[in-house]
C-alpha cells in the first residue's frame, strides 16, 4: 500500500506526504504498456508485435506519469475521505516539492508533497431565540388601496367622449395649422394628433387645455410642447411629416380641440371583480379591498424578507469570525485562473474570503437543520421562473412550462442556480423560525428609501473590495 503521512503545521495548514513504491506502480505500468503494444501497428511490425521495447521507448514516460499520477490522485482521495479531513479548495503541489522525472532505466520510488487548506473547527454561534433580529414590512393604508383599486377600475374602464371640460388624464386629439404671425400660413404645414394632457410639459399649454373643452382653440409651439422629444419626433409624431418631406416648419400653431377621450372606471360591480381577481374569488367591495391588501403585502414581502436574510447573514458572520489559510488560498486562486496576477488576488481576496466564510457558516446550518433539496423541488423552481417570464400562462397552456423546464433541467448552470435559489429559501425559513424576529411596520415610502439605502451599502461594498 501506498505511504501517506500527514504532517500538522497549525491548525489551518497541513502537508501530505504520498509515496508510491516501484512495487506498487511497476506491475500496473508493465500491464498499460502491453495494452498498447496490442494496439500498435508499426511498420516492419505485424499489428501486436512490435517489441515491448520499442512501445516503452516512444511511449513509457507519458504511460508512466499516467499510471502514478492515477495512483496519487486515487491515493489522496481516499485518504481525505477516510481521515474525514475537511479542506478549502484542493491540494497543492508543495512549494518545495522537487520536479518529479519519469525515468525509465531505473524505477524507484515516488514522494509526493501536498500543501492542505483545512477548515476551521467552530459551532456557529447566534442562532437561537435568544438572538433576535427586526424584520421591516410595509403597512397597507387605506390610501395605498384606494390607488390599487382605482387603478384596477381605469384598466377595466371603457373610453368615453366628452364635451364640456378636459381633465389631467384625459386623451384630446389636436388639429394643428402652421400659423404665420396672426394668420395661417398659406400652403403651411397642417396635422392631426393625439396627446396625453399629462404627458404635456409646458404649462402654459397645459393649463390652456385644462380650462377648456371640445372645439376650443389656442396657439401653441409645437416643439415645446413636451420636454425631452426632438425636432424629428415633433415632426413625425405632431406634424405627420415623412422622413423624405424636406418642408421646414415652422414653431407657431393654432391647435383646435376636435376630441376628447376619458377612461371611466369600471363599476364595482360583479363584472369587474371577475375580470381583475378571477372569476367568483371576489364578491363584494371590502373583499376586493383585502385582496388587494393580501396582494400588497405578498408584493413586498419577498423585499422584507431579503432584507431580513441580509441582516441575518452579516450579524451571524459578525459573531462566527472565522481564521483562514490566507496564503494558501491565495496560491489556490493563481492555481485556478493563470490570469489572476498578485494585484489582483490581493484585491480580491477579501470578498473571496467573505464569501466563503458564509459558505462555511451555511454549510454548518444546513446540515445542523437537515436541509435537504429535492430533485422536484429545483424543476418547480424552474417552471416559476418561465411563468414569471410569460407573466403567467393561460389554462391548459402547463405543458409549455412542463417541456421548457425540461430542458432547463439539462443545463447544469440554470440547475445549480435553481438548487442555490431553493437552498437559500429553505435556509431562510430555518432561521427565521428558530430565531426571535421583532416586526417593525413602516410607510411605504420609509420601507422604499430602506430597500435603496441596502442596495447603495451593497454596490459600496463592492466597489470597496474592488479598490482594495
Amino acid at each position: 500500500m501506498p505511504k501517506v503521512v500527514r504532517e500538522d503545521i497549525d491548525n489551518l495548514n497541513a502537508v501530505l506526504t504520498v509515496t508510491l513504491e516501484k512495487e506498487e506502480y511497476e506491475p500496473k505500468f508493465r500491464s498499460e504498456l502491453g495494452k498498447y503494444q496490442k494496439q500498435a501497428h508499426m511498420r516492419g511490425f505485424r499489428k501486436g508485435k512490435t517489441p515491448i521495447s520499442v512501445i516503452k521507448k516512444m511511449y513509457g514516460k507519458s504511460v508512466l506519469a499516467e499510471v502514478i499520477n492515477e495512483m496519487l490522485q486515487k491515493e489522496l482521495s481516499g485518504y481525505l475521505t477516510g481521515e474525514g479531513l475537511r479542506i478549502l479548495g484542493q491540494p497543492l503541489p508543495s512549494e518545495d516539492q522537487e520536479p518529479i522525472d519519469f525515468e525509465l532505466k531505473d524505477l524507484h520510488n515516488y514522494t509526493f508533497k501536498f500543501d492542505l487548506g483545512l477548515a476551521p473547527e467552530f459551532e456557529v454561534q447566534g442562532v437561537s431565540p435568544e438572538t433576535s433580529f427586526e424584520k421591516t414590512e410595509v403597512e397597507v393604508s387605506e390610501e395605498m388601496i384606494n390607488e390599487e383599486l382605482e387603478a384596477a377600475r381605469k384598466r377595466h374602464g371603457e373610453r368615453q367622449f366628452v364635451e364640456d371640460d378636459i381633465r389631467e388624464n384625459d386623451m384630446v386629439k389636436l388639429s394643428a395649422r402652421e400659423m404665420d404671425g396672426a394668420a395661417p400660413k398659406e400652403e403651411g404645414i397642417e396635422s392631426e394628433f393625439s396627446v396625453l394632457v399629462s404627458s404635456i410639459t409646458n404649462e402654459d399649454a397645459k393649463q390652456q387645455l385644462l380650462s377648456g373643452k371640445k372645439g376650443d382653440t389656442f396657439r401653441l409651439n409645437l416643439f415645446e410642447l413636451e420636454e425631452g422629444k426632438d425636432e424629428k419626433y415633433v415632426r413625425k409624431y405632431f406634424l405627420n411629416l415623412g422622413d423624405d418631406d424636406e418642408r421646414e416648419a415652422g414653431r407657431e400653431y393654432e391647435a383646435e380641440v376636435v376630441e376628447v377621450s376619458r377612461i371611466m372606471p369600471a363599476e364595482l360591480d360583479q363584472e369587474f371583480f371577475d375580470k381583475f381577481f378571477g372569476e367568483d374569488e371576489v364578491s363584494s367591495e371590502q373583499e376586493a379591498r383585502d385582496k388587494i391588501r393580501e396582494q400588497i403585502e405578498k408584493f413586498y414581502s419577498g423585499q422584507s424578507e431579503a432584507l431580513l436574510f441580509r441582516d441575518m447573514q452579516e450579524r451571524i458572520m459578525e459573531l462566527n469570525e472565522l481564521s483562514l489559510p490566507e496564503s494558501f488560498l491565495k496560491r489556490w486562486m493563481k492555481s485556478n485562473n493563470e490570469n489572476l496576477t498578485d494585484k489582483i488576488i490581493e484585491k480580491e481576496y477579501g470578498a473571496f474570503a467573505k464569501n466563503l466564510q458564509w459558505s462555511l457558516i451555511r454549510s454548518k446550518l444546513v446540515k445542523r437543520f437537515d436541509i435537504e433539496v429535492r430533485s422536484e423541488e429545483v424543476l418547480e423552481t424552474l417552471k416559476n421562473r418561465i411563468r414569471g417570464y410569460f407573466g403567467g400562462v393561460a389554462p391548459g397552456m402547463e405543458h409549455i412550462i412542463d417541456s421548457t423546464a425540461a430542458r432547463l433541467m439539462e443545463d447544469e448552470k440554470q440547475v445549480e442556480q435553481a438548487f442555490e435559489e431553493v437552498l437559500s429559501d429553505k435556509l431562510y425559513e430555518a432561521l427565521a423560525a428558530e430565531v426571535g424576529i421583532n416586526v417593525k411596520k413602516v410607510s411605504r415610502e420609509a420601507f422604499e428609501e430602506i430597500v435603496s439605502n441596502a442596495r447603495e451599502d451593497s454596490a459600496a461594498s463592492s466597489a470597496e473590495e474592488e479598490e482594495e
